[in-house]
């Protein structure tokens, strides 16, 4: 398996605050089956998280050396995990951020009550002209995700990609994360299923978490969405979708997306 999101960088966010920590998180890791993790660190403007790719990929270095010394057979790579603000698109060309492995694949969160869904289907349009392939971190978790699971679809249509929180599945985000991603599982607006893991408890609770994608949608349907995907964005190869499936429940609330993609 290759998680594609994990905050065990050491240092940098409010992920592993120290090398041991870092280990920590990595023993439990490999001790889950995982043998890549793209670690993604927050990137957040104007915040102290903020830290520079440069600096980042010092630190890699180092806890990959202590992954080797310490005889521990996994592959570390770098990212970020952006969080989308208005001005954020402008610092990817300084170099301050980085897609997942330098590839065309970017992860981006952003926050859980969006007011202005309109400016947000705009910074992904923008990344894609740039030539980057959104990846939206954990969309279970967002209000008007959990409101309406059909904003993701058609943000999916319109060429971005989802990465769910397998923990969601547990009830670790609360009920309403835990609704949404099964509606968002089993619908095919998922692509990828990742840890999200701060401490190594994320990484301890996710075999029971795979279990329940299984039960969901079969070994095939999460092998793809733990390996296939993930490898194809550690090589920077195209991902194909299965078109999503509408979701029709008329208590969820309805939201209405501009026109952006049709202009």
């Amino acid at each position: 398996m290759i998680d594609i999101h994990s905050h065990s960088l050491p240092g940098v966010d409010d992920g592993a605050q120290t090398m041991e920590e870092s280990m920590a998180m990595i023993r439990a890791a490999k001790d889950q089956g995982f043998n890549s993790i793209i670690l993604t660190p927050h990137y957040i403007t104007n915040t102290k998280f903020e830290s520079k790719v440069k600096e980042n990929k010092v630190i890699l270095n180092a806890l990959k050396k202590a992954v080797k010394d310490a005889g521990i057979d996994l592959f570390l790579f770098l990212g970020n995990e952006v969080c989308y603000r208005v001005d954020v698109l402008d610092f990817i060309d300084q170099g301050n951020y980085i897609t997942m492995n330098d590839s065309r694949y970017l992860l981006i969160e952003t926050k859980s009550h969006l007011a202005d869904l309109y400016n947000f289907e705009a910074f992904l349009f923008k990344l894609q002209l740039k030539g980057y392939t959104p990846i939206i971190a954990h969309p279970e978790r967002y209000d008007f995700v959990q409101k309406d699971p059909n904003v993701l679809a058609n943000l999916v249509e319109h060429g971005s990609l989802a990465q769910m929180n397998i923990l969601s599945l547990t009830g670790a985000y609360g009920a309403s994360a835990k609704e949404t991603a099964e509606i968002l599982l089993t619908h095919n607006m998922v692509h990828f299923l990742a840890s999200d893991a701060h401490r190594p408890m994320s990484y301890e609770a996710f075999g029971q978490a795979k279990e329940m994608a299984i039960d969901l949608v079969g070994k095939e349907k999460v092998a793809k969405l733990l390996n296939e995907n993930p490898a194809r964005v550690l090589v920077d190869e195209t991902i194909v979708i299965d078109d999503p499936d509408f979701y029709e429940d008329s208590k969820k609330r309805k939201w209405k997306l501009g026109n952006l993609w049709k202009k």
